[in-house]
Order: C-alpha cells, then structure tokens, then sequence
C-alpha cells in the first residue's frame, strides 16, 4: 500500500513558474498524491490557470499572507497521511522524487524527511540537508555551491531539511507552521520542533528536485534582507541562549553590514537591520516563550 500523500504548493504571482511546477508533478511515477496550490492573491492569471489546464489540484485563492500561513492553509486542506509543507512554486521534482522521500518513514522516530535540492537546471548542489552552528548561530546548506558527484548520497539525519515532509500524526503532535516568519526559517523552525518532540528529521540524497531560488521575493532587494534579518533573530531568539542569538546578530548582520558601508555598498541596509532588531524587540517575550515545544514539555529552551 503506498500513503496518500499531499503537496502544498505556495503561490505569489508565479504562473510561468507555477506552470513548470504542476507540470512536473504531474509527470511523477508515484501515483497516490494530492496538490494544493495556495494562491495568494496573484493578479497575473495563476489560479485561471490551475483551474483550466490543472483540474486535478486543490486550489485555494486567499487575501495577502505570510508564507507560514498559506502553508498552514494547505495543510488544513491536506487529506494525506504525509504532506509536503511548502513546494515553492520556482521547483522542479525528479519523476521518482516520491518514491524515494516515502521510504524513511517506514522507521517509527523519522518524523520528517527531505531531498537534495540543485541550482534550477544544472548539478550544482543548494542543499544536501542542513545544519545548525549553535556556537556561532549560523545555518548552513551542506554541499552548497559544490558540483554533485555523489560526495553527499548518504541517507542521514541532519538539523533540517529544506521543504520539509512531514508524518501526519507528527503534525498533529507538533502543531502547523509558526506564521510570523515573514520568509525565511519556516523550514528549519519546523524540524527542530519535530526535534524537540522526540522526531527525527532524515536527508533523502535520491529524491531529488531542483529551485530558482528567491524568484518570489527578488534576490537581493530590501524585502529579501529585511525577512532575512527579521527572520533569523527571531530564531535564535526562540531555540537559543542570549549569548549565541547576539552572535548570530554579530555574524550574520552587524559585521556584513559594517563591511559593506566601508565599502560604500548598500548602506541602505543598516536601516533595514535595525528595523528588523526592532521589530524583534516588541515580539521579544512572545517569541521567547514560543520557542519551547512541545507545549506541555518540561524541558527548557535549546542550549546547544
């Protein structure tokens, strides 16, 4: 018996992307899923388009909302015992993306898997799953910018996973996805709840897709550094100590920043970064409390 399996799929403005999208989906080898395309009230045709050449995907249009709250969306709507959380719609999956992603789930603690993502139509590695450097508080991609020639085919549990998979009776024990991320750390935030709750989150090297990356918020614009820093504070205010979240903050925003205004390149951004601490500052206790999953665990806040 092969599970149900549901994919969400985010939508902003995205038809030609959506398109390749749905197109690759439809020509999986495994045959027992389900999309669901949250469409967040794009103008340029997307959900015509779904409802006419794409009648067999769910299609949910909303008002303007966070990523983490059409994903939630999607996720109420999905009838499968595995869901996809969040297939951006600037990916492409291989024909047996899902054959290979269902298999580790036949371990009883595997609470979420994902695959290896490459560069939009080459080899290059973006993720062979990911980790976490809690001294430094940075996250990283293993594998990223490195040709793939098979140095990362090893199955293997990792800190996160980009487009998580997730188990439906483990949802249903860590809740949705938290929806005041603004973009990023949606998909890291979400395994290390699973983590915490005693779930294990596996790298899949065979199941394998391929993204645009930032074709949505526009690579290197103020709204993607903004969500950026926002983003990243608030997770290492939620699963870290004061100390590892300033060094985060040092790493990852003062001393770029600092770098990039000596160099007389987008002084612009000191503005956002102090917008985005801000911002940080009056979630401050809301964000901290948050941060300790399950509910009704006793144990406290990640250390290390």
């Amino acid at each position: 018996m092969t599970p149900l399996i549901s994919i969400v799929v985010p939508n902003f403005n995205g038809k030609h992307l959506l398109k390749e999208c749905l197109d690759s989906i439809k020509n999986l080898h495994y045959d027992n899923y389900e999309v669901i395309v949250v469409d967040n009230s794009s103008t340029d045709g997307s959900g015509e388009m779904v409802m006419k050449q794409y009648p067999w995907a769910k299609l949910l249009v909303t008002e303007k909302i966070r990523i983490g709250q059409a994903c939630n969306r999607g996720m109420r709507l999905a009838e499968g015992d595995v869901i996809v959380t969040m297939l951006n719609n600037d990916m492409t999956v291989d024909r047996h993306w899902l054959d290979h992603l269902i298999v580790p789930f036949r371990k009883k603690k595997v609470g979420i898997v994902g695959g290896k993502i490459h560069k939009y139509g080459s080899n290059l590695i973006l993720s062979a799953g990911a980790m976490i450097d809690w001294d430094k508080g940075i996250t990283f991609q293993v594998g990223r910018g490195e040709i793939d020639e098979g140095q990362f085919d090893k199955l293997r549990e990792v800190d996160y996973v980009d487009v998580p998979t997730v188990k439906r009776d483990v949802m249903h024990a860590i809740g949705g996805i938290d929806e005041e991320y603004e973009h990023y750390y949606v998909d890291a935030d979400y395994c290390i709840r699973a983590k915490r709750a005693g779930y294990k989150t596996v790298y899949v090297p065979r199941a394998v897709s391929w993204h645009r990356e930032s074709s949505t918020i526009g690579a290197g614009t103020r709204r993607q550094y903004y969500c950026y820093y926002a983003d990243g504070i608030r997770f290492m205010i939620k699963y870290s100590t004061k100390r590892k979240t300033l060094g985060w903050i040092y790493h990852n925003v003062l001393m770029p920043n600092y770098l990039r205004v000596r160099r007389r390149e987008r002084a612009d951004l000191v503005g956002l970064s102090t917008k985005a601490m801000l911002w940080n500052l009056t979630k401050l206790y809301q964000t901290s409390k948050s941060g300790c999953y399950p509910q009704n665990s006793d144990q406290s806040c990640i250390e290390s």
